[in-house]
């Protein structure tokens, strides 16, 4: 097989899957912090970030077709893709959360909490991804 190009494989968009939610993770510490109840700002990152984790796992399953052999072959992959398909109906239920948050305040703390789970998810999940990538895919 000839080297695979990881752009056209996995285009970058899954970066933003990352980074929205860790800005989203800043911005709602932050506001616990001082204080400050969640606003437009809050509601456009959540759900921003609810749209890059639902494109990345779209991304990824566009992505894994031409290489689904090799990547089927890497131990690391199914624990990430499992995790791909997972984070995306739960980063769904952040954004239904984040709305139901606006009515009854209580949703805060499930929110911050489900948001800090996901975020954690999400690095293991991109770590695993970085695995693959660098430890199988590159060396073809």
């Amino acid at each position: 097989m000839e080297a695979i190009d990881l752009i056209k494989v996995h285009p970058p968009i899954v970066h933003f899957a990352i980074a929205l939610p860790v800005a989203l993770l800043v911005i709602d510490l932050y506001y616990r912090f001082k204080k400050i109840q969640p606003d437009g700002l809050h509601a456009l990152i959540t759900y921003l970030s609810v749209l890059a984790v639902v494109g990345g796992t779209i991304s990824g399953i566009i992505a894994h077709e031409p290489i689904e052999d090799i990547l089927h072959n890497i131990p690391a992959f199914e624990i990430h893709e499992y995790l791909g398909l997972s984070l995306a109906p739960l980063f769904l239920a952040l954004g239904v959360v984040r709305f139901l948050m606006d009515k009854k305040p209580v949703f805060r703390n499930v929110f911050t909490f489900l948001l800090v789970l996901l975020v954690i998810l999400l690095f293991y999940q991109g770590s695993l991804g970085g695995k693959i990538v660098y430890e199988h895919l590159i060396k073809l």
